[in-house]
């Protein structure tokens, strides 16, 4: 899973978690903002998946949603990313907007596309979306913050 950055050293990325009780969803941007992965794990995987992040890429922020079983995952977050900040950010709407992004990403086929985005579930979980949304919204509020300062 791990890339170098142009250097040969692992690349530094900004980590989404969308937390829930069954499921985390997980996302990854690097410093130009560009999708590095994206996926949903189960919340009893959670930690063996971020052990893996973090032996191959320099986490340098984590934020997780402030929703469903946050503490938690802002826990095992914390003891992976020790030296990193993790950050929790209101999720209110990433539901929707991932779902948005899910079907423009995916878009539907047939008669599908007939049928009102809003009315259409999609056939898999969206957690990994959410989590893309919580990424970009922090990396965009951080980077306007550091041109700021």
């Amino acid at each position: 899973m791990a890339r170098e950055a142009p250097d040969g050293a692992r690349l530094a990325i900004g980590l989404g978690l969308d937390p829930g009780h069954l499921k985390c969803g997980l996302a990854a941007l690097d410093a130009e903002r560009r999708l590095v992965f994206h996926r949903v794990v189960p919340a009893d995987q959670l930690d063996a998946a971020l052990a893996d992040i973090v032996a191959g890429f320099n986490v340098v922020w984590a934020v997780v949603g402030d929703g469903t079983r946050s503490a938690q995952v802002t826990a095992v977050v914390a003891r992976h990313v020790a030296r990193s900040v993790v950050y929790v950010r209101d999720e209110t709407g990433t539901t929707l907007l991932g779902r948005e992004r899910y079907w423009r990403e995916h878009p539907p086929r047939g008669l599908w596309r007939l049928v009102p985005t809003t009315l259409r579930l999609p056939p898999v979980p969206i957690d990994d979306w959410v989590a893309v949304i919580l990424a970009e919204r922090f990396h965009d509020d951080f980077s306007a913050s550091q041109a700021g300062s």
